[in-house]
């Protein structure tokens, strides 16, 4: 972008600038050479130190004033005859992206606004190249960032033929790579949030392991990636699996990332791979009580009733509070291992923890079913019929506590009472009395052990 001339009426303050600025010039050539030498006069050497020291100081006093089309002659002179001046580094660069921006911001005019921050932005794209040319010292790291500061601020400005400037969270993610020590957390997050403004959720953890990776020991980075992992995850679980299962690959013997993965794992039905992670995880011990509970839960499921009882206990001997539902998996896997007692045990302990658990009720009355079955066989007496009394009176009470069980209990009832003793079975038996109390605590039966009331077969 070519340069306008000072405006006219500036040019008496100029003068006096000017005359200022010499005088700064000799004080500052007398720090920069040697007593003995002499200043250089501009020519085939080059412009002259005091030369250099005026128009840097002219343009530096305008820009710390926010007089910025003042500044810009003297600055272009620098940038054109003496860019390190004076500590050969990147500064005079630096500050022609601030004075573009600041001029930007100046006017109202849309056009000439798109003007400044084009020439600012071409200036940001140049200027390693030319510093580099000129053998100028500068931080990459730090123009990455202010890249990104740059476009974060004046984006939507910035012509899209400007090349090498893409958006901010690249040329933050470019500075992170040059220095993941330096870079500050808020950068990070805007890489991350980049990546999942984009649907890009594989980038996103591949970035975020490069983090962990490099400032896995800083807080608030911490903080940021276990945030940033829980939003993308609640949108996309397989990717929280894919991420874990890369990490295991990396560290198999990770106990925290195989926990997360199996509850993952269960969380998402992969019963199959999760059971074969619950393996590894028994064997490693020192679990948490919900991850044994979740254990017990999917080996009752996966057909282990014997294992998931086992792990049950482990659960309550890691301090879990088993709720109505872990004594009622205990009751079933107690059941399908035959061992009725233990099955009824169980299921009373789940009654005791919530007093409307209608299952437990009928799965009581499914457990006088199958002592019947066991003890009584094909050829049943009389008095192993009578175990159906109290099998029909656990299925009346779950419908009572739990409504919803109405249909379920109605249709075991049905099924269930043409099995019970006939008017001439309660008249053979001398204690029996339709009404009348009777208990069942004989023979086969000894350890149930509780009172019913003889019914009307009619």
């Amino acid at each position: 972008m070519s340069m306008q001339s000072t405006h006219p009426a500036s040019y008496s303050l100029r003068i006096l600038q000017t005359a200022a600025a010499v005088l700064f010039s000799t004080l500052l050539f007398s720090t920069l050479a040697p007593a003995t030498a002499v200043a250089q006069s501009s020519g085939d050497n080059g412009p002259s130190q005091q030369d250099k020291a005026m128009h840097y100081s002219l343009y530096y006093e305008n820009l710390k004033n926010e007089n910025y089309a003042d500044a810009r002659p003297d600055l272009r002179w620098v940038l054109d005859n003496a860019p390190g001046f004076p500590k050969n580094d990147d500064r005079n660069f630096e500050r022609a992206v601030e004075l573009y921006a600041g001029l930007a911001e100046q006017t109202d005019d849309q056009a000439t606004q798109r003007a400044y921050i084009d020439t600012a932005a071409t200036i940001l794209r140049t200027a390693p190249e030319k510093m580099e040319a000129a053998g100028l010292s500068y931080d990459k790291y730090k123009w990455e960032i202010e890249k990104g500061r740059f476009l974060q601020m004046h984006g939507d400005m910035v012509p899209s033929e400007v090349e090498g400037l893409k958006s901010a969270p690249y040329h933050y993610e470019k500075a992170f790579e040059l220095a993941p020590d330096r870079i500050d957390p808020y950068y990070i997050n805007q890489v991350i949030q980049r990546y999942a403004e984009a649907n890009k959720q594989n980038e996103a953890l591949e970035f975020m392991n490069k983090v962990q990776a490099k400032r896995g020991s800083d807080e608030d980075v911490q903080k940021i990636l276990s945030s940033a992992r829980e939003d993308i995850f609640g949108k996309n679980p397989q990717a929280q699996i894919d991420f874990l299962k890369k990490q295991l690959e990396n560290n198999p013997g990770d106990l925290e990332t195989q926990k997360k993965l199996f509850k993952a794992l269960t969380d998402q039905g992969y019963i199959q791979e999760a059971s074969q992670l619950a393996e590894k995880l028994l064997q490693a011990g020192d679990l948490p009580a919900e991850t044994y509970r979740s254990i017990a839960q999917m080996q009752l499921t996966d057909g282990r009733p014997t294992q998931a009882f086992s792990t049950y206990e482990k659960a309550m001997a890691a301090g879990a509070e088993l709720n109505a539902t872990d004594y009622f998996n205990m009751g079933t896997a107690k059941r399908r291992t035959g061992d009725l007692p233990q099955a009824r045990r169980y299921y009373r302990k789940a009654i005791s923890a919530q007093s409307d658990f209608g299952k437990a009720y009928m799965a009581i009355g499914d457990v006088y079913v199958s002592a019947v079955s066991e003890c009584g066989g094909s050829k049943m007496s009389r008095k192993d019929k009578a175990v159906y009394w109290l099998a029909l009176d656990m299925y009346q009470r779950a419908k009572q506590v739990d409504p919803s069980l109405e249909q379920q209990a109605n249709n075991n009832i049905r099924t269930y009472s043409q099995y019970m003793p006939t008017q001439e079975d309660i008249f053979y038996v001398d204690e029996w009395e339709v009404g009348q109390s009777v208990r069942i605590d004989y023979g086969c039966y000894s350890w149930i052990n509780e009172t019913t009331t003889v019914r009307d077969p009619a």
